[in-house]
């Protein structure tokens, strides 16, 4: 706890010193402005695909029917061969896909950014952000609007009832999602093969243990880690787009005749 005290003074002190020749305020009020736009233009992003984005749209769910041929003998194999070892790995798995559990990590790798000075940490932690944040809200309204059973409500690998609650939040799965949503920005950031390697683990451990838990369907994996996927690829792209072209401030306030006027701009 001493040696971590001290790190942190340090680094304070550091950032503190450099203070004088950068702004925080506006590195924070630019990584925000940047983070909301990048979570809005992936929402858009759909409406711009090109014919090559459906073909594979199309292949991703082509997979999941395949795979949900597969839910319920696989459900059963898993519930019938638990294991102590198998139940420590699924309660990690558990602990690391909680939203409550991914949001620290995105915090306090934009806050280490912002720290230590580093713009590239800082980026890291606003596209997580931003990843995740797209991937929990696309889950929850899908969760709602699909309304799979679970297999443990024991009503089978078929059953739907739209807005019917917690029973029926099979598909997707979104600890998977928020899983990739945040792996997926980390392993394209960071280049060494065994920090890749541990990233990509991550989502691999949290989607076994959904499924050995019996909360939810293979192809509810398949489906809810592609689209962590294409979460996490649209906002890298989105975002490193508005960093190269140099556009950060993308609200502004103006003064009118009656008050004020909030200005977007893409």
């Amino acid at each position: 706890m001493r040696k971590l005290s001290i790190i942190i003074i340090t680094c304070l002190i550091v950032s503190t010193a450099s203070a004088q020749k950068r702004s925080i305020g506006k590195e924070i009020k630019t990584d925000l402005l940047n983070g909301g736009t990048t979570i809005v233009k992936t929402y858009a992003r759909p409406f711009h695909w090109q014919k090559k984005q459906w073909l594979q749209f199309g292949g991703v769910l082509a997979l999941a029917g395949a795979a949900a041929f597969l839910d319920e003998p696989i459900n059963d194999f898993w519930q019938t061969n638990q294991s102590r070892t198998l139940s420590r790995i699924s309660t990690v798995g558990d602990f690391m896909g909680q939203p409550e559990n991914n949001y620290p990590v995105m915090i306090a790798t934009w806050a280490t950014g912002i720290l230590v000075n580093s713009p590239k940490i800082r980026d890291t932690g606003i596209m997580i952000f931003a990843s995740v944040t797209t991937s929990g809200l696309l889950q929850t309204g899908l969760k709602e609007l699909v309304g799979r059973a679970r297999p443990a409500a024991d009503q089978g690998a078929y059953e739907f009832r739209p807005l019917s609650g917690g029973d029926y939040h099979s598909f997707p799965s979104g600890h998977t999602m928020l899983a990739l949503a945040t792996s997926w920005i980390l392993a394209k950031q960071f280049e060494p093969l065994s920090l890749k390697l541990l990233f990509y683990s991550v989502p691999v451990v949290v989607g076994f243990s959904r499924v050995y838990d019996g909360a939810h369907w293979f192809s509810d994996i398949i489906l809810g880690s592609a689209l962590g996927i294409a979460c996490a690829e649209a906002v890298h792209r989105i975002y490193t787009d508005l960093k190269e072209d140099g556009k950060e401030d993308r609200i502004s306030v103006l003064p009118t005749g009656r008050g004020i006027r909030l200005a977007y701009r893409f």
